[in-house]
């Protein structure tokens, strides 16, 4: 390698290392307020993507666009109960999974959260899951569980799984 491509190799470095470190410090400011989501306004379509995904069969095909919506009221519902940590770091990851750059590179998908289809949603989830970066699984089951604790934890939902409710009610 002569010194023209060495510098140009490592001005190229220097511009790629400074263009992550901007993008992880945007992705990283989430205001955590309590007793209050995190979620915000442009995280709602992946949410309603992803609650597609992973509530694919127990989701009513009557009123299907509502049940989406209970779904993800109930999400967002679930989140306020998290720690300010918890909070912080589920911030950060809607966040890096709503911008168009973190849906390519983690998601893998080129179109947004709106056009993408439920195979789609449900291939990301799985390759989320099974991530070769340990790092990033918790992602995965932070998403799948606050969607499956908000769906499953609605008195109305109790009764498609045969399941009567709480022996006793808590005051």
């Amino acid at each position: 390698m002569n010194r023209r491509r060495f510098i140009k190799f490592g001005a190229a470095g220097l511009f790629v290392a400074g263009g992550l470190g901007w993008l992880g410090k945007h992705f990283a400011k989430v205001d955590v307020i309590a007793a209050q989501s995190v979620v915000q306004p442009r995280h709602l379509p992946m949410l309603r993507a992803l609650a597609t995904g992973l509530l694919d069969g127990a989701l009513p095909t009557a009123k299907h666009a509502e049940a989406i919506e209970t779904a993800v009221n109930s999400f967002v519902t679930a989140t306020k109960t998290l720690s300010a940590s918890a909070q912080a770091e589920l911030g950060q990851l809607l966040n890096i999974l709503e911008n168009p750059v973190g849906r390519r590179l983690i998601a893998n998908l080129g179109n947004t959260w709106e056009e993408a289809n439920t195979g789609q949603v449900q291939a990301f989830l799985i390759s989320f899951r099974d991530h070769p970066i340990p790092a990033l699984q918790p992602g995965y089951h932070a998403l799948h569980d606050l969607m499956m604790a908000g769906w499953y934890g609605l008195p109305a939902q109790w009764a498609d799984m045969g399941y009567p409710g709480p022996p006793f009610r808590v005051y």
